[in-house]
């Protein structure tokens, strides 16, 4: 009896494992082979580092999605996060190695709850870390919308924002104004 119940445990487990993060999710620092936005060929073709503000400085993917951060401006991207968002709260955007660590997780974690749309075109993805009274999640906010049009077409827009906030909570609970 209790062998059965640790191999139901360890087999619940690998399958958690497994639905939050595959094997195959990661972020890089160069277009991966075989680059895909889903569907959109023109994303697959334009997707590319582009001028200042549109140049791509991470690329993401997971099984199912891709997604970019550029390197941004004041309302998106890696120089909007350095700020601390909209509200200027650096304290809580970070952009280190770790942090763009907990991007990739949110990005690639399919639990229940784990994903949402606030906004038309975006999508909030998140990640619950660290225990106790240390309790966070990282909140990942992606747009589907892309750069330019005609011949100044960029690509994927990619990456709004990312910040933590205090808790676990699913991404609902990144909605609140107090943190972001």
């Amino acid at each position: 009896m209790k062998r059965r119940a640790t191999t139901a445990l360890a087999t619940a487990a690998a399958i958690t494992l497994l639905a939050t993060t595959p094997a195959h999710a990661s972020y890089h620092t160069k277009r991966p082979a075989g680059w895909d936005c889903g569907f959109d060929d023109k994303c697959t073709k334009g997707t590319k580092s582009g001028p200042k503000d549109q140049k791509i400085v991470y690329w993401f993917r997971s099984g199912f999605e891709s997604t970019v951060i550029r390197a941004g401006s004041s309302k998106y991207g890696m120089k909007h996060i350095k700020a601390g968002g909209t509200h200027k709260r650096k304290f809580n955007h970070p952009t280190d190695k770790k942090a763009i660590g907990l991007w990739d997780k949110a990005f690639n974690n399919f639990a229940k709850g784990s994903k949402g749309s606030r906004f038309k075109n975006t999508t909030t993805h998140t990640v619950k870390y660290g225990g106790g009274a240390k309790k966070r999640t990282m909140c990942l906010v992606t747009s589907s919308l892309t750069i330019g049009k005609g011949n100044s077409y960029v690509g994927l827009k990619g990456i709004i924002t990312a910040y933590w906030v205090k808790g676990h909570v699913g991404w609902k609970g990144c909605n609140n104004k107090a943190f972001n």
